[in-house]
């Protein structure tokens, strides 16, 4: 089989792993095989210039795309939608200990929480903030006595 094939079935598999990932480094290294590919082509006989073509365009299109993906995370407005999940109210649906991270569930969502107190299931906690994939709750005080 010739050099350019064997590089547009590893560019077809990296597409379709990249559409079922959604992470764009795929998307890059399957560029970045369409390149071997033409390098292939170009050169037949030369595995390394394929390789090192290859390499080289899926590692400035990584570069350069996380520069890009940056600029508009840092540009002014953007806000993750995970942290709209900061001041929302959510239930413990498996206990948070101290020694164990527990589950809350925000609407349909369920996300892992961490706590400075035993929280046990079925209890309803405020969010605070968001630790990474993590987030951190506090048990809502029930108000009503307030009224």
């Amino acid at each position: 089989m010739a050099g350019w094939v064997v590089w547009l079935i590893i560019a077809g598999c990296l597409f379709i792993a990249e559409m079922l990932t959604l992470t764009f480094y795929l998307l890059w290294l399957g560029v970045g095989a369409l390149f071997g590919a033409v390098a292939a082509l170009a050169a037949p006989e030369s595995l390394f210039v394929q390789v090192i073509a290859a390499s080289i365009v899926s590692l400035l299109l990584i570069l350069g795309s996380k520069r890009i993906s940056q600029h508009f995370r840092m540009g002014k407005g953007y806000k993750d939608a995970v942290d709209a999940l900061v001041g929302k109210t959510a239930v413990v649906t498996q206990d948070i200990t101290d020694q164990a991270n527990g589950i809350v569930k925000i609407g349909g969502d369920v996300w892992s929480a961490t706590a400075d107190e035993h929280i046990r299931h079925g209890e309803k906690v405020k969010v605070v903030e968001r630790r990474s994939t993590v987030l951190y709750v506090r048990r809502e005080r029930d108000s009503s006595w307030l009224e």
